[in-house]
């Protein structure tokens, strides 16, 4: 005899068997079932205390009963039959008689209203996967195969496809059960111009620019969600959301509401971090949102450290160079001690930047500077005009504190350098970060790190190059437990010749565990070397220790204690850091 499978009845098995998620403890005896399904029948059994009477025994075994008949008509057992029993020790039980286990009969799929194309229905006739032939009839797969249908429907155009009503039929006289799926699937619709919601939150042109389609391109989930992660990727807004029209516009196309929660207009941030080989600093960023309307950030700053003092500021516009590309204009005064020498300088600068978020992305830009340097014997002024090309594949689960994937990067900086000497030079440096979490270890990560860079004069002499523009190491973010800059070519004349190098080695190995919720602690093991020889590049100093993470939520505080491993006399026996953000 067939039925009817009611959807209440579907809904009530799905409940039960969204239950087993949950393992429970029962005190009712599951019996004559096998082992493998009286377990799992053991499990969506609800929890409940021994019982203390024999009329408390048989409230649990009925309430039992029911439970485990919704989980087996819900795994596709429709004749199953179970009995409740009780005796006066007191205990409890569940006799069960599963019976024939049913399975589907090939789908139907129906369309009310005007069919779509043949290749839209073979394309929701493959979301009901779940519910082919021969499979086990569970109603959770009823309900998926459902939904994966609509999602192939709404994917081809159908922005207004929905459920009608659907039926299943099982058979007790073949033990099949016969899904039967109707949707109600309305026009394919085409998207036309995006409308922001509150009115005048950005320009209509920057809200347009923003929409990964041209108004006439037909309509996909997908790109309703790709204009939400532009709009919220600009730093700009809290939140986004969009939605179709309900009716086209005069074009036939609909139109698209984009509704913005913008972020304060204002913030003040503050940042501090200190190392014993570095020393102490802070920042402080001040920063206006949105004054033009076009989502674009001013930022001035300053920070202020033993090492540096400067003065920034900076004016973005995202997706001013293209989606996910955000245009910056910057200009600075700092002063610095770099170690080997100090430097005075004042810079102006101009790039496209491609947004974190992309795993394959290029930026670009333009540079002027006027530089003055002191405390090393080199140019003491330099001029220097320079462009960067830099080219980045990433695939890492975070910026602050990946766990997984990898990062790749490589940068060309083509300048010229006037003032004491004309120096027309190429900088490129390459660098690749690695993280692994194993399976068998979730809340352990090892991280790797390799770096290298050299400069090229065109022309003119090597020793002409700008000090800033040769390679240094040590310091928190290079080799920890020697100070900031600290590591370059020992065997040249100081009192003649720039003290960095030509070339540039850095390799890190790290594993982090992560311990509870918030704590984490990590070893590391550090080397570099700045060279001007390639026969120079092995020589590297080396740099160990351990450190304490704490989770903020955002990115770990980082506590790192760090020993020279090849100390020379100029070096302290231990430094330590304490700054936001994995080393690497």
């Amino acid at each position: 005899m067939a039925r009817p499978l009611a959807l209440s009845a579907l809904l009530a098995a799905l409940t039960a068997n969204l239950a087993a998620t949950a393992a429970a403890e029962s005190p009712v005896e599951v019996r004559e079932a096998e082992r493998e399904l009286a377990h799992r029948i053991e499990v969506v059994l609800p929890e409940r205390d021994e019982p203390q009477s024999q009329f408390e025994a048989e409230r649990i075994a009925e309430e039992a009963a029911a439970r485990a008949s919704a989980f087996l008509r819900s795994e596709g057992y429709y004749s199953s039959q179970v009995t409740p029993g009780a005796d006066a020790t007191p205990s409890a039980w569940i006799v069960v008689d599963a019976g024939p286990l049913f399975r589907f009969a090939a789908p139907k799929l129906d369309f009310e209203g005007a069919a779509p194309d043949l290749a839209v229905t073979a394309a929701a006739q493959n979301g009901l996967g779940a519910v082919r032939a021969d499979a086990a009839a569970r109603a959770a797969d009823v309900l998926a195969a459902e939904a994966a249908a609509l999602t192939a429907l709404k994917e081809a155009g159908f922005a207004d496809a929905r459920v009608a009503k659907r039926e299943v039929v099982v058979d007790h006289a073949t033990n099949r059960a016969t899904a039967t799926f109707r949707f109600v699937t309305g026009e394919r619709a085409r998207l036309g111009a995006v409308r922001v919601a509150p009115e005048r939150t950005i320009r209509p042109d920057l809200a347009q620019s923003m929409a990964p389609w041209t108004p006439g391109e037909q309509y996909t989930p997908d790109k309703l969600i790709q204009l939400r992660r532009n709009a919220t990727s600009t730093g700009v807004f809290a939140s986004a959301s969009a939605r179709l029209e309900e009716t086209p516009n005069a074009d036939g196309n609909r139109d698209v509401v984009l509704t913005l929660e913008r972020l304060p207009p204002r913030t003040i941030e503050l940042g501090v971090g200190y190392s014993s080989a570095d020393g102490a600093g802070g920042d402080a960023e001040w920063t206006r949102r949105n004054a033009s309307r076009r989502a674009e950030t001013l930022t001035l700053g300053t920070t202020i450290s033993e090492q540096q003092q400067s003065l920034r500021g900076e004016l973005a516009y995202p997706h001013g160079g293209g989606i996910d590309r955000t245009v910056h204009y910057t200009v600075q005064a700092i002063r610095e001690d770099a170690g080997p020498y100090d430097r005075d300088a004042v810079s102006a600068a101009w790039s496209i930047d491609a947004q974190p978020r992309r795993r394959f992305a290029l930026s670009y830009g333009l540079s002027g500077s006027a530089d003055f340097y002191s405390g090393a014997a080199g140019v003491e002024n330099a001029y220097i005009l320079s462009s960067f090309g830099d080219l980045r594949a990433e695939t890492t689960d975070s910026r602050l504190d990946a766990r997984k994937g990898h990062r790749l990067e490589g940068r060309v900086e083509p300048a010229v350098s006037f003032g004491d000497a004309t120096v027309p030079f190429v900088r490129s440096t390459a660098e690749a970060r690695i993280f692994e979490t194993p399976d068998f270890a979730p809340r352990l990560t090892f991280a790797a790190r390799a770096k290298g860079g050299w400069v090229t004069p065109i022309g003119g002499q090597g020793q002409n190059l700008p000090l800033d523009r040769l390679f240094y190491a040590g310091g928190g973010g290079s080799v920890r437990g020697y100070a900031y800059n600290t590591i370059f070519p020992e065997d040249v004349d100081r009192s003649t010749q720039p003290p960095g190098g030509r070339g540039l080695v850095e390799v890190s190995g790290e594993a982090r565990a992560r311990i509870g919720r918030q704590f984490g602690v990590a070893a590391f093991l550090d080397g570099g070397a700045a060279f001007n020889s390639l026969d120079q590049a092995a020589d590297l100093k080396w740099g160990a220790g351990i450190g304490v993470r704490y989770d903020l939520g955002f990115a770990p505080l980082r506590f790192d204690i760090a020993a020279p491993l090849n100390p020379r006399p100029t070096d302290d026996s231990i430094a330590f850091y304490l700054s936001i953000g994995q080393a690497f």
